[in-house]
């Protein structure tokens, strides 16, 4: 059960950026006493900072003598190719990674993954998160701690307005450019689809993490649609769109899409490691 772990604050642009180059250089850095200084920011900020790198999957913790911090392959490939995590492909991968583990970032799980709303309020959110949370967990977690997570989502994922903000005022989030949460009123929010010219990379590569994890080789397209962890779900894509997807990634990276009357499904053959996948899209491909 992972609740709260953000210190209130939703991640700002460059704190990635400036957590990477740290951990490169010291796998101890965040557990050194003067850490949050170099970063420029409060104990509880640095706390945040280490979080988000950690949900995200760009650093692992290893335990030797001492505990450190390193750079996951992916991290590495950030480090070396998108270092200021401006590309939409690159923040792509991460908000997949951020959504699907329960135990890490359950709020953030739960929205993209089991909340079945388009259109919502916030007052929505805190009455199905809570119920969810009972539903799913034996210990109990308190009101205000979910109220400061949806009001933490909410914040990483819509863009803000910065008329008449000094830079210093201004405290973007990356995920904003994602376009997958949006305010359409003072009260109202709508889930919208990802739309960017590597959304289908993105896609594949996805597919590739989740049939790793769970050791398949084929998904049907219902549950592409439907199930947690897929496109349909965490990136809020509709039937068309996703066989739209396969349609291209069929023609470009040999993805087998079977069509039946009963039942249609997606298959991946040949033995693809998602990482070499992400190294070729960083090296062929502009990024967006």
């Amino acid at each position: 059960m992972g609740f709260g772990q953000h210190q209130t604050f939703y991640l700002r642009q460059q704190w990635l950026t400036k957590g990477l180059i740290e951990v490169d250089k010291n796998p101890r850095f965040f557990y050194e006493p003067d850490h949050f200084e170099v970063l420029g920011v409060g104990k509880n900020m640095a706390k945040s900072i280490r979080y988000w790198l950690g949900a995200t999957k760009l650093v692992k913790e290893k335990r030797s003598i001492k505990t450190e911090l390193h750079l996951t392959e992916l991290g590495e490939a950030v480090f070396n190719y998108d270092r200021y995590v401006k590309s939409r492909f690159t923040l792509s991968i991460l908000h997949y990674l951020l959504v699907t583990e329960k135990n890490e970032a359950s709020t953030w799980f739960w929205f993209f993954n089991m909340f079945n709303e388009r259109v919502f309020t916030k007052t929505l959110l805190y009455s199905q998160l809570e119920q969810w949370a009972k539903d799913t967990f034996e210990k109990d977690v308190s009101i205000n701690s979910l109220k400061r997570d949806i009001d933490c989502l909410l914040q990483l994922y819509t863009k803000k307005s910065y008329t008449n903000q000094t830079p210093e005022d201004v405290i973007k989030s990356p995920f904003e450019s994602l376009n997958l949460v949006q305010s359409t009123t003072e009260i109202h929010y709508i889930k919208t689809p990802l739309k960017h010219s590597l959304t289908g990379e993105c896609l594949y590569i996805t597919l590739l993490i989740y049939m790793n994890k769970y050791g398949v080789k084929e998904v049907g397209l219902n549950d592409l649609i439907n199930e947690p962890e897929l496109w349909g779900r965490v990136f809020n894509l509709g039937r068309d769109e996703i066989i739209d997807h396969l349609d291209k990634l069929q023609e470009k990276y040999g993805v087998i899409f079977t069509r039946t009357n009963r039942l249609d499904v997606v298959r991946i053959e040949q033995k693809v490691q998602w990482d070499e996948v992400l190294k070729s899209v960083y090296e062929n491909e502009v990024l967006v």
